[in-house]
């Protein structure tokens, strides 16, 4: 029976390049993934994470060949495409550390998933003949132990569940060994399901009961998304839930968001962005769309490629915003990093805070 479960999931995740292609579906399909239980013994914000890094590899090759960027489309495509936590990993981190850490190059990063909630994370990616080998190499030499764990193979360290330690830190490891986080890596197919604990990896793998994406925070924010037009191929959606701690908005960290969503689309010579802000219950989001327009010009550090565009619903706003490559030949999303820069510049905040 366990495992008809383990083919289920294998199925169900592999599928959903089929069946969600916008930033809306592929969010609430991740979400659907992980089992509310699954992170319970996090604290803090839920930060989730879905990228394809093929979207944006062959554009970037592209670029190189115009002489716009560096002849590094593979690690251009890991940190346009990676979760939260693993791009911040990613970014700090050479490849061959990464290649050193845990046997994966940034070509790996196709088609993969993160959530987290503190010391709890659960996550998916793509993987094939040599990049599993390379990985299972790698987590030998690191003294991982395997075993056959309801049908498939398992490879793990730590004996407790969600509990770091120096011993095992590793800044180039994207899989929580920045922290020093125990490791479960479950091999179904063509896919690498990891956790930071047994329960969280059992409970994705075989899913019961209300879901992460059953929450009405992430429902009003996958329906934000839902308003972004066509701007392209996704390359990432990303999202945080405050859920009573923090969301990355510099100067209103506690509130009045109560949740964000980033989207990041390439196509052949243009890219696209997507933001999403979920009020508090109680703020007129219609009024603070209007606000937002008449600030725009001034929130961020960085010139806008484009005007963006600003749609609002009860308790979301939603900003795109469409342009040509840049400068910098799709190595970067001008439009993104416009919104980091308006998220991380404070000015958004103060309007907030008002």
């Amino acid at each position: 029976m366990k495992r008809i479960l383990f083919c289920a999931i294998v199925l169900s995740l592999s599928a959903s390049g089929a069946m969600a292609q916008g930033a809306a579906e592929r969010l609430r399909s991740t979400l659907g993934f992980v089992p509310e239980a699954a992170l319970a013994a996090g604290e803090g914000p839920i930060v989730a994470g879905f990228g394809n890094g093929d979207a944006v590899r062959w554009i970037a090759v592209r670029g190189a060949q115009a002489g716009r960027n560096p002849n590094t489309p593979n690690r251009f495509a890991a940190l346009r495409s990676a979760a939260p936590n693993q791009r911040a990993v990613i970014a700090a981190s050479e490849d061959a550390a990464l290649r050193a850490a845990i046997g994966l190059q940034a070509s790996d990063w196709v088609n993969t998933w993160e959530v987290a909630q503190g010391v709890a994370r659960v996550g998916a990616m793509d993987i094939f003949p040599d990049s599993e080998m390379r990985l299972r190499g790698a987590l030998y030499v690191r003294g991982l132990t395997e075993e056959i764990r309801g049908g498939a193979p398992v490879m793990w360290t730590g004996e407790a569940d969600f509990e770091p330690s120096p011993e095992r830190r590793d800044a180039s490891n994207p899989f929580g060994g920045d922290l020093g986080l125990p490791l479960r890596v479950a091999f179904i197919g063509d896919r690498a399901i990891w956790a930071t604990g047994w329960p969280a990896l059992d409970m994705v793998i075989s899913p019961s009961g209300s879901t992460l994406a059953q929450r009405a925070d992430a429902q009003a924010v996958i329906n934000g998304l839902r308003r972004v037009g066509n701007l392209g191929g996704l390359v990432s959606v990303r999202c945080w839930l405050r859920n009573g701690a923090e969301v990355p908005v510099a100067g209103a960290e506690s509130g009045p968001i109560e949740a964000l969503a980033l989207a990041d689309y390439a196509n052949r010579e243009t890219e696209g962005a997507a933001m999403v802000l979920l009020l508090e219950e109680g703020r007129d989001a219609e009024a603070f769309a209007d606000n937002l327009r008449e600030a725009w010009p001034v929130l961020s550090e960085l010139p806008s490629p484009a005007d963006p565009e600003i749609t609002a619903d009860a308790r979301s706003v939603t900003v795109t915003m469409r342009s040509d490559w840049g400068e910098d030949g799709a190595a970067t999303n001008a439009a993104y990093e416009v919104f980091l820069s308006v998220l991380n510049g404070g000015r958004l905040g103060f309007m907030l805070s008002r």
